[in-house]
């Protein structure tokens, strides 16, 4: 692993980290974080960014098709739900969790695109 794609890593994982909690807050409706619940962010965003492309890779080479971002999508609930819901005050921890998944892999595709237009770098091609 070169420099470069060391710092684009972590680039990635930063605004992962940011944009996990901005979909955070839209669904609790309260906007201040605590040190554990940034930890438990950055955790999500680590997950989200280096091992969620294993699993879909994984399921690619199985030649499961789309099933893998299926399955990427569903790990990225089940860590949302475990490890971010816990720390925001939801009636439905389960619903939140999949409405914090769904706002987050959409403003990562959105990010995604603006870079790839504007840059020409495909910043998070995680989904």
């Amino acid at each position: 692993m070169s420099i470069g794609e060391f710092i684009l890593l972590i680039a990635a994982i930063a605004l992962v980290t940011l944009i996990l909690y901005v979909s955070g807050a839209i669904v609790s409706r309260d906007w201040s974080a605590t040190g554990t619940y940034i930890l438990r962010i950055l955790v999500v965003a680590i997950v989200a960014v280096i091992v969620i492309p294993v699993f879909r890779d994984a399921a690619g080479e199985f030649h499961l098709g789309d099933l893998g971002l299926l399955l990427a999508f569903v790990l990225l609930i089940i860590t949302i739900r475990f490890l971010i819901v816990d720390e925001l005050t939801v009636s439905d921890e389960w619903l939140a969790s999949i409405v914090i998944a769904l706002i987050a892999v959409i403003l990562i595709y959105v990010v995604d695109r603006v870079a790839d237009e504007v840059f020409d770098i495909r910043l998070l091609a995680l989904f």
